[in-house]
């Protein structure tokens, strides 16, 4: 009959249970979460080469996307919205606001927003609303699924007009919903109406 070595086996240690252990704690580390409150305090006003995202309690991470080129065209949109109703009673049209996605739970940064003067009012307390139109300036970062996730997400959570402004080809698409899409070149404006009734001007304008 074979005999155990017992004394090796006390000896020997469970390498497989410390490995476990191991990856347990890495695997937690990595879900590491965040509350949104303590999100909105840490990141929201982080002065870095980063954008941060919100996304049920882990922080998202990826390149600025308003390269000297795209700052030029918020300068344009901008120049036009000072020329609006919703300009004169407190509106803004500002870059890489901070939207509560209700649906997703998590929060969005379009690269242009519109708030209304009752937006900007409760902005002070950290109170997040949705916007009602935004823009988003298509980057090379950008892909076109998490692009359709993202429209998909603002529609369903009270955004009523959405402009993805191509630079590259000089091109606007206007959406006042996921299937009712507008593609705008040259001449052809582009509004923000119902959201901005009198906002309005063409893709050569955007672009100028």
């Amino acid at each position: 009959m074979p005999t155990t070595n017992t004394a090796q086996a006390k000896s020997s240690p469970d390498t497989s249970s410390t490995a476990g252990d191991t990856a347990s704690k890495s695997a937690v580390s990595k879900r590491r979460t965040v509350s949104l409150e303590s999100f909105l305090l840490r990141y929201t006003n982080r002065e870095d080469a980063f954008k941060y995202e919100w996304n049920n309690g882990v922080v998202e991470k990826q390149p600025r996307t308003m390269s000297r080129d795209q700052l030029k065209i918020l300068q344009n949109l901008m120049r036009f919205f000072t020329r609006t109703q919703a300009y004169s009673a407190g509106g803004e049209l500002l870059s890489e606001v901070d939207m509560f996605i209700e649906t997703a739970s998590r929060t969005r940064r379009p690269d242009i927003a519109y708030l209304s003067a009752e937006q900007m009012k409760a902005t002070p307390s950290g109170e997040l609303s949705v916007c009602t139109f935004v823009a988003e300036v298509v980057s090379k970062n950008d892909q076109v699924n998490k692009m359709e996730e993202k429209l998909q997400e603002y529609f369903d959570n009270g955004v009523q007009v959405v402009w993805v402004i191509f630079p590259k080809l000089k091109q606007v698409k206007v959406y006042h919903s996921i299937r009712d899409i507008t593609v705008r070149f040259g001449d052809d404006k582009c509004s923000a109406a119902p959201v901005l009734p009198d906002f309005e001007l063409s893709v050569n304008e955007i672009f100028a």
